[in-house]
């Protein structure tokens, strides 16, 4: 399994899976929702909301993951809607994750990928980092053990994402932690953003 990092929008990568830091109705709001809905075509909202409906029977419980086709996304054939946020009863306090949630999250995403009738590359973000508020580093960290522990053979790489360049470099440090053999593939220029606990 190859993983890496990358800088930039998921969304223009090369990976098969896009895993899109949804909520549990599957409104492609703003962030990585509004990146997916620009890729996958202007019918891909009706498309997810007619998914979840058949799937589900209404909306996901936080923590659950819907995979539907990434419409008419150019390279990515799938794309997984991890219910981070819990909009069932509108956006209120109750409506932001727990690191709990982000975990049942990663663990339903690798337990949906295998369920797929081919292998996938993956293309992944820190879920909760956005609206969800909970910054970049505990997700990642949470999804790296997860990716670090999953024992089935569909997945064939795992690229992680950070938008913006902090993010990245955030992403990255987290990653090469857990995969070190990312770290030569990292610039030295970010890798010098690592952040590094005094001795």
């Amino acid at each position: 399994m190859r993983v890496a990092v990358a800088q930039g929008n998921l969304t223009d990568g090369s990976e098969t899976l896009l895993v899109n830091a949804s909520n549990t109705n599957v409104t492609l709001g703003s962030g990585v929702s509004a990146a997916i809905r620009a890729a996958c075509g202007p019918a891909y909202q009706a498309h997810i909301s007619n998914a979840l409906l058949e799937a589900f029977g209404g909306p996901m419980e936080p923590g659950q993951v819907l995979v539907t086709d990434a419409g008419t996304h150019p390279r990515a054939r799938w794309v997984a809607h991890a219910a981070v946020m819990d909009y069932r009863s509108g956006f209120t306090g109750a409506s932001f994750p727990t690191l709990y949630v982000i975990g049942a999250c990663c663990k339903n995403l690798l337990r949906e990928v295998e369920r797929l009738p081919e292998p996938v590359t993956i293309a992944m973000v820190a879920l909760g980092a956005g609206t969800g508020q909970l910054g970049v580093r505990e997700p990642t960290r949470i999804a790296c053990e997860a990716l670090r522990d999953h024992a089935g053979s569909n997945v064939l790489g795992c690229t992680f994402y950070g938008y913006q360049l902090h993010e990245y470099a955030a992403v990255a440090d987290v990653v090469c932690a857990y995969f070190p053999d990312v770290t030569d593939t990292v610039p030295p220029d970010v890798r010098a953003l690592f952040r590094r606990d005094p001795a």
